[in-house]
C-alpha cells in the first residue's frame, strides 16, 4: 500500500465556484490503492467520488461529507509508441501533459476540451467532445482499452472485444461504475504544428446556422461558433464562426518547425511583461450586464473587419485551448460563481430552440456572458450526451439576487430540451432535476445503466452530489 490511508479533510469546489462541499480525501497512486480505498470506504460507511483536476463546472466531482479519491498523483505516461500513435496514461495525466508528450513525434490528441487541464480519467468518465465532434466523434471513440477498478476491488482490463457492455457504459459513466486506473488511446497523426483557420462573422442566428452547414459540408475538421447573447430583433444570435482543418502532408512546410511544445504553449505573460494570471482583475469591472454588453459589441465589431475573414495558420494549442489563454478567467464571476447550461438539440429543432433560449434570457434580463455553439453527431456509448444536431453552451453569472430566477430559467431550458428529444451533459451541470434526465435518456437506457450498476455496485458505493441529485430517486424505481 503506497497511499497514506489517513484521509485528509478538505473543502472542494466545482470549477464554476457555485457548488462546494467538505469531504475526506485520499490520494491513490496505483490500481491497488484504489481497490484498497474502496475497502476503507466500505468499512467506514462512506460513499466514494472521484476527482481529476477539478474542471467540472458543477458538482460532478463533489461528494459532500463522504470520501473523494484524488487522482493527482497518478499522473504518469506509462507507454508511448510513435510508430502506432498509441499511448497509455494514468488517469491523472492532463491533456496538457498528453499533447506535450506527443507533439514532437507529429501527433496531437484526437479530441480535446476547451481547456488543457482536464485529466484522462475525467475526459473518459465524461466522454468529452471537442470542436470536431461532428466529424471525429467524442473521446470515447478513440479509447482502445482501459484498466478499471470495480467496487468489489477487482482490477479489470477492458476492451470493446472483452466486455462491450462495460466499455460502452464506463466511458461516459462519470465514475459511477468504477475507477479508471489507466487508459489506452490512439493519437491523431499531424503533419504541421498548425491548423488552417478561417474566421467569419454572422449577422444573426440564420447566418450562424447557414455558416455551420457550409463548414460541415466542406473540408474542415473543427467548427465552433461564438454568439453574442445581447442583440435582439434581426441581430439575434449574431457572432462568429471559426472553422479549421489539418494540413495535409507537405502542405505547410513551415509548420513542421511548430511541432515543438515551446511553439504551442500559450505565453504566461502579456507583452512579455504582465502575468496573464492577473488579467481577470482588469476584466472584473466589466463583469456586469452592461459591461458585458459593451465587450461583446466591441468584439463583434472587430470580427466584421476584413482581416477577420481571411484564412490563417494557428498553432493547435492556441486554437483549441482558448480558455487557457486568460488564466483564472472564471474569477470575474466571483464571489458567487457561474453555472454553465448546455443544450444538446437535434438538428431539425436546433435553430428554433436556440432562438427561444436567447429570447427567454433577454426577456428576464439574465443574458449569458459567453455562448459557444458546436455541431455534433451520435455515438454508440450508452450514456452519451450527443445528438445528431447542435449544442449551445451558456455561461451565467450567479448572484444572490438572480439565483432563483436563474434556476427557474434553467428548468425552462430543460423542458425545451426534453420536448424535442435532446440530451444533457453532466460534466457541466449544476441544476438538472431527475425528471429531466429521465425524460431525456429514457427508460431503456436508464434500465441498462441501473442493471449494470446493481451488478457492479450493489452497495451503491460510488456516488457524488450530482449522482444523488439526478439519480437518487431513480434507484428505487423497479421499472429501471
Amino acid at each position: 500500500m503506497s497511499m497514506n490511508v489517513t484521509p485528509v479533510t478538505q473543502r472542494r469546489q466545482g470549477w464554476g465556484m457555485s457548488t462546494e462541499g467538505v469531504s475526506q480525501v485520499l490520494y491513490p497512486t496505483s490500481a491497488e490503492d484504489i481497490s484498497e480505498a474502496f475497502g476503507i470506504a466500505k468499512g467506514r460507511g462512506w460513499t466514494v467520488g472521484f476527482w481529476g483536476n477539478g474542471r467540472s463546472y458543477g458538482d460532478a466531482a463533489i461528494n459532500e461529507s463522504q470520501l473523494i479519491l484524488d487522482f493527482g498523483r497518478m499522473n504518469t505516461v506509462l507507454s508511448w509508441d510513435p510508430s502506432t500513435g498509441v499511448i497509455v496514461c494514468e488517469p491523472g495525466v492532463t491533456i496538457d501533459k498528453l499533447w506535450r508528450h506527443v507533439i514532437g513525434d507529429s501527433y496531437w490528441p484526437p479530441v480535446v476540451s476547451g481547456t488543457s487541464f482536464t485529466t484522462m480519467g475525467g475526459i473518459a468518465a465524461a466522454n468529452i467532445h471537442g470542436k470536431n465532434n461532428w466529424k471525429h466523434g467524442p473521446i470515447g471513440e478513440h479509447i482502445l482499452a482501459f484498466t478499471f477498478v470495480t467496487p468489489d476491488g477487482q482490477i479489470r482490463e477492458v476492451t470493446k472485444e472483452s466486455d462491450l457492455e462495460l466499455f460502452s457504459t464506463a466511458i461516459g459513466g462519470f465514475g459511477w461504475l468504477g475507477a479508471f486506473a489507466s487508459i489506452t488511446i490512439k493519437m491523431k497523426r499531424v503533419y504541421s504544428g498548425r491548423l488552417d483557420v478561417l474566421p467569419f462573422s454572422c449577422r444573426n442566428l440564420d447566418e450562424m446556422f447557414a455558416g455551420f452547414e457550409r463548414c460541415n459540408n466542406a473540408d474542415f475538421d473543427y467548427v465552433v461558433g461564438w454568439i453574442d447573447a445581447f442583440p435582439d430583433g434581426t441581430n439575434l444570435g449574431r457572432g462568429q464562426i471559426h472553422a479549421a482543418r489539418y494540413y495535409d502532408e507537405g502542405e505547410d512546410p513551415a509548420g513542421k518547425y511548430m511541432l515543438r511544445e515551446t511553439d504551442q504553449a500559450p505565453s504566461t505573460t502579456l507583452f512579455g511583461i504582465f502575468p496573464k494570471k492577473f488579467m481577470w482583475i482588469f476584466i472584473k469591472p466589466f463583469a456586469n450586464r452592461y459591461g458585458m454588453r459593451l465587450i461583446n459589441a466591441v468584439r463583434y465589431f472587430l470580427m466584421t473587419l476584413e482581416w477577420n475573414h481571411r484564412a490563417h495558420p494557428q498553432p493547435h494549442a492556441e486554437f483549441n485551448f482558448l480558455l487557457d489563454f486568460v488564466p483564472n478567467w472564471q474569477f470575474i464571476y466571483k464571489p458567487t460563481g457561474l453555472i454553465q447550461y448546455q443544450l444538446f438539440i437535434p438538428k431539425a429543432h436546433a435553430k428554433e430552440v436556440f432562438r427561444r433560449a436567447l429570447e427567454l434570457q433577454q426577456d428576464l434580463g439574465i443574458e449569458s456572458w459567453l455562448l459557444v455553439m458546436k455541431r455534433h453527431r451520435e455515438d454508440g456509448l450508452l450514456m452519451s450526451h450527443a445528438v445528431d444536431g447542435y449544442s449551445l453552451a451558456q455561461d451565467f453569472v450567479v448572484t444572490n439576487k438572480n439565483r432563483q430566477a436563474l434556476y427557474d430559467l434553467c428548468q425552462q431550458f430543460s423542458d425545451m430540451v426534453t420536448d424535442v428529444g435532446g440530451r444533457f451533459y453532466f460534466a457541466k451541470d449544476s441544476v438538472l432535476e431527475s425528471r429531466s434526465v429521465r425524460a431525456s435518456l429514457g427508460a431503456e437506457v436508464l434500465g441498462k445503466f441501473f442493471a449494470l450498476k446493481r451488478r457492479l455496485d450493489p452497495d451503491k458505493l460510488l456516488q457524488s452530489n450530482l449522482y444523488r441529485r439526478v439519480f437518487g430517486e431513480m434507484e428505487v424505481d423497479e421499472d429501471l
